[in-house]
């Protein structure tokens, strides 16, 4: 079945429904249809790939050794331009750099590429990767601005993951011609499903900060009031967020200090405030050390000489950190 929309003369549904398996520089050109597919070691590419059409949307599933996807200039004039892909990482990870944007995409995370400009998508590892690629007639109907998803991903969250479990079964699937207006209403349900993802990703860029904003500051104040808690961790932090660890790692990558060093260096900086306090000298460096949220005194002087210098006994000789 060919959608009215797609481009007609790539073949892909034809040449991928069913499942094909791909391997050496062969499959490498066999994919090539829009954009260049690379591999560092071409000889030892392998890859299944699936495709089916559900009205003018192309579903696909591709499980893959690690590849490169290079679209540049001289391939805009196909009948591709008119299309974003949205995909999900089902498992492995990918990199997407387009108009200046670069992101990395994580497991269960989902992305977009827009077929009418260059780009780069890297798949590392050994991955399963399921795409929709929708044309941006039907997008620009329901008043989506495909310029504007450029480097935004969305990440892993109840959406995504129906999203990707949807593209999938309908990659697999074996749609037959002749129902239209079931194909129709499958339409329908897998664009709706890309719009909803799509207005999670662009809901606004300064919502999208005010959240992460907030997140930070919720993340900082459980580490201020529980860091004295030798069991604290970066995951029992995630936990009482409800969120995952992955998403609290991403949350501080722009941050100068992830969530694990700030615990760290709240709990070093009790110890040094005990230290040099003359109210607590009466306290054994091994006593500092527990009040300051470290299992022992041997943590506690590791971590103290990593950021001083010094020793936590030097210190409190000193009366002061040097």
């Amino acid at each position: 079945m060919q959608g009215s929309s797609l481009p007609p003369t790539a073949e892909l549904t034809q040449r991928f429904q069913g499942g094909v398996r791909l391997a050496g520089p062969e499959g490498l050109a066999a994919l090539s249809i829009a954009a260049e597919v690379g591999a560092e070691r071409p000889s030892r590419f392998r890859a299944v790939m699936r495709a089916t059409d559900v009205g003018s949307v192309r579903v696909s599933r591709l499980r893959t050794s690690a590849v490169s996807v290079v679209r540049t200039p001289r391939w805009l004039g196909d009948g591709h331009c008119g299309h974003l892909s949205v995909f999900v990482v089902r498992s492995g990870g990918a990199e997407v750099e387009q108009q200046r944007a670069r992101r990395r995409v994580e497991v269960g995370e989902a992305a977009f590429v827009n077929f009418a400009a260059p780009f780069t998508v890297s798949l590392s590892g050994r991955g399963d990767y399921v795409f929709a690629y929708v044309p941006h007639a039907i997008l620009a109907a329901r008043s989506v601005d495909v310029r504007a998803l450029a480097g935004a991903v969305v990440p892993a969250e109840p959406l995504t993951s129906i999203l990707g479990a949807v593209l999938e079964q309908f990659a697999e699937a074996d749609l037959r011609p002749g129902a239209s207006a079931e194909v129709a209403l499958l339409e329908h349900a897998v664009v709706d499903l890309c719009v909803a993802v799509i207005r999670q990703a662009q809901g606004s860029s300064g919502e999208a900060d005010a959240v992460r904003s907030r997140n930070r500051a919720r993340a900082l104040e459980f580490v201020e009031n529980n860091f004295t808690d030798p069991t604290l961790t970066v995951a029992r932090v995630a936990a009482a967020m409800n969120v995952s660890p992955r998403y609290l790692h991403k949350l501080f990558e722009s941050e100068p200090h992830s969530v694990y060093e700030l615990i760290r260096r709240r709990r070093i900086s009790r110890g040094l405030e005990m230290l040099t306090d003359p109210d607590h000298t009466d306290l054994t460096v091994g006593q500092v050390a527990v009040r300051s949220g470290f299992v022992g005194p041997t943590q506690f002087g590791r971590a103290v000489r990593d950021l001083t210098g010094s020793t936590p006994r030097a210190i409190r000789r000193q009366g002061a950190v040097p």
